[in-house]
């Protein structure tokens, strides 16, 4: 999970800051480019950038996108990157991790690409079993499962898209499918996360996809675009990616900057307008504005500015689809805490 320092105002999407390379000019294009954005992750970083080197695919180049880190992220990447020609840095002043993923891509030369957040890592045959299975079924996008690990090092859970989407669709690792196969769950069934994701370059140049640059879920708008384009989407039915949870990872500070997850709904609204969508998927739209508003409320200082702009931009149904489940949610609440309460007497 990329950490960043909230930036008192959000860039266009157009709006680059100068950067800075360090790069062997002897690189030449890789298999895979792998796109980490870092921010102040020294605690993380070596094992990130060790479970890459480990990775038994090779020829692949390593895109470390720098967000203006404070701590000593920058001077392990260059201890890194003494020792192998394969890692790339990017600097550049603190902007969030959708533009750190804007800028990776921006130099990314492999021909599929991969990211990775500096607290995560791999499996060692994660990317040359991605990039075989990529080839051999003429894949524009792959989705694979995921660990969640705690800090401790114990497997949580596992992430598994074959059972969470098997109420619309039974998916077979040796055939691919297509958005139109999920349409109930095409917005956010496959966790609009881009890490447990592999994607033709092509793909992503071809349609200009980019992440928003947003301090929240800047990952929705370029992940939905890759699915809606994606002719062939494959699915790899093993966890080729471990996600670290933080204990404090559930408790986000409040905060009205916040509220730019409005501008992440709306870049997914001009995509779906632009392919036109909109009619197609309509419903499905309204069921992840509900689902996303509904989540991300905890994260809003101030509920009344939330419900006001809600007001504005949303339409009637989903104000009353909304509504009707923050009610829901109120009731259930005190329920939840009074039953945890106990739990936590008992032991």
């Amino acid at each position: 999970m990329h950490v960043s320092q909230p930036t008192a105002k959000i860039q266009k999407f157009s709006t680059i800051q100068p950067l800075t390379f360090k790069q062997n000019s002897q690189q030449s294009n890789a298999k895979v480019s792998v796109i980490l954005p870092i921010y102040n992750q020294e605690k993380y970083l070596n094992k990130a950038l060790k479970s890459l080197q480990a990775q038994t695919l090779k020829d692949i180049e390593i895109i470390c996108v720098n967000d203006g880190s404070t701590d000593a992220s920058l001077k392990i990447l260059n201890d890194f990157r003494e020792k192998d020609s394969r890692i790339k840095i990017i600097t550049q002043q603190n902007q969030g991790p959708g533009a750190a993923r804007n800028n990776g891509l921006k130099a990314a030369k492999g021909e599929y690409i991969a990211f990775l957040d500096p607290d995560d890592w791999f499996e060692p045959e994660a990317l040359e079993a991605l990039y075989a299975k990529s080839k051999k079924q003429d894949c524009d996008l792959i989705v694979f499962n995921y660990n969640k690990i705690g800090e401790s090092g114990d497997i949580l859970g596992q992430y598994n898209l074959k059972k969470r989407l098997q109420r619309f669709y039974n998916l077979k690792e040796d055939e691919n499918f297509s958005w139109q196969n999920i349409k109930p769950r095409v917005l956010g069934g496959m966790h609009p996360a881009s890490w447990n994701k592999f994607y033709k370059h092509d793909l992503i140049k071809k349609h200009k996809l980019h992440f928003a640059n947003s301090s929240l879920a800047e990952d929705n708008v370029f992940v939905f675009g890759a699915t809606l384009y994606a002719k062939k989407i494959g699915y790899a039915d093993k966890p080729y990616y471990n996600y670290l949870i933080h204990e404090n990872s559930a408790i986000r500070s409040r905060s009205d900057k916040n509220l730019c997850i409005f501008k992440s709904i709306d870049s997914v609204k001009k995509l779906i307008n632009k392919m036109g969508l909109a009619e197609v998927l309509k419903n499905e739209f309204d069921g992840y504005v509900l689902r996303f508003l509904s989540y991300h409320i905890k994260q809003i200082a101030s509920v009344n500015k939330f419900k006001e702009i809600c007001r504005k931009k949303l339409s009637p149904l989903q104000n009353k689809m909304l509504n009707e489940r923050f009610e829901a949610n109120s009731k259930l609440l005190p329920i939840i805490n009074g039953l945890l309460k106990k739990k936590q007497i008992i032991k």
